[in-house]
């Protein structure tokens, strides 16, 4: 009983103004790993569905700037997950490189990589390649549909298109 009225008297005082201490940002909450759903399509050097991520192991860690960015630095989101039913686990990560808020990135300002657990395979947007990264009021999820080259031959061989989810 007095918790609850205590809580009462808080948000009393708060709403009076007699609160003067500066505003803290809330944490955004933890959520627990290979929770972030992901709806992504994989097309041409690698083929399938992501839907989640798998759990962190080691230096494979997924993790996201998510509503923690503001405007003019960098956003980040780096996940793992499996695309079909192989069972490979891949390295994702979508990078804002100047963040303007929520809305719709093109191109340069956005940088997306793939890449094999061993570092063998990779892809990355370049300069010629379709990029439209799309980050929702949240900051924490949004749509992406991405042309990506292979490093090793320089050729647009990967796409990745759907939803994306990471929360940070």
């Amino acid at each position: 009983m007095l918790r609850a009225a205590g809580i009462v008297a808080l948000f009393v005082l708060t709403a009076c103004g007699q609160n003067n201490g500066a505003a803290v940002a809330s944490p955004s909450p933890v959520i627990a790993q290979g929770n972030w759903t992901q709806n992504l399509t994989f097309t041409g050097d690698i083929a399938g569905q992501m839907t989640g991520i798998v759990a962190d192991s080691g230096d494979q860690v997924s993790a996201c700037t998510g509503s923690k960015t503001r405007n003019g630095e960098q956003w980040a989101d780096t996940f793992y997950g499996m695309v079909g039913t192989a069972g490979d686990v891949w390295s994702i990560a979508f990078v804002v490189n100047n963040f303007r808020g929520p809305g719709v990135y093109h191109g340069g300002d956005v940088s997306f990589a793939v890449r094999s657990l061993d570092g063998a395979k990779k892809w990355l947007n370049q300069s010629s390649d379709k990029v439209t990264f799309t980050l929702d009021a949240s900051q924490q999820s949004g749509t992406v549909d991405a042309g990506l080259s292979n490093v090793n031959t320089g050729k647009a061989a990967l796409r990745i298109t759907g939803q994306w989810n990471c929360r940070g």
